[in-house]
């Protein structure tokens, strides 16, 4: 296959919504679905999110997790971004190609940073990230919990509006 050819295959992926997703308060990132239905965040929204250079994501798609972080990320987990095409009406990348992670990535990055951070693993450059995903994981058990009661009661979340 050539080069051309798997960026024509990769970019078959498509991007079909975008919404801002805001999970601490003045910390607003890019999310997509995919066309089948895989929730993502671009490459430089994760960075954001995670309070990472983005280049420091690049490597770990390229080169793979990082030490510190091994013993606390689910084994076999896929560090691959996956390049995909933005068609959503609403995206201000509309048109264009870009790298995203899925959501089991992300959670599970948030969750090893955290695990990491409270058995004193991480670096003094690293504690930072560490403490933005311990406030990430405790704003994502306020979500799932209102998620589960709604369901539990019969009804249909509504979890965040896009803008």
């Amino acid at each position: 296959m050539t080069e051309r050819n798997e960026v024509t295959k990769r970019s078959e992926i498509k991007a079909v919504f975008y919404g801002q997703v805001e999970l601490i308060p003045g910390i607003v990132c890019d999310g997509y679905v995919l066309d089948d239905d895989t929730a993502v965040m671009g490459i430089i929204g994760t960075a954001e999110l995670l309070s990472v250079h983005y280049k420091a994501l690049q490597n770990i798609a390229t080169k793979g997790i990082p030490k510190v972080l091994e013993p606390f990320i689910d084994k076999g987990l896929n560090n691959a971004t996956k390049t995909v095409t933005v068609v959503a009406p609403n995206s201000h990348h509309k048109g264009r190609e870009i790298n995203v992670y899925d959501s089991l990535f992300i959670e599970s990055l948030i969750r090893a940073y955290a695990f990491a951070l409270a058995s004193d693993k991480l670096r003094d450059t690293q504690k930072h990230i560490g403490k933005r995903c311990a406030m990430l994981s405790a704003s994502l058990v306020r979500t799932a919990l209102e998620v589960a009661i709604k369901q539990a009661c019969g009804l249909s979340p509504n979890i965040q509006q896009t803008k």
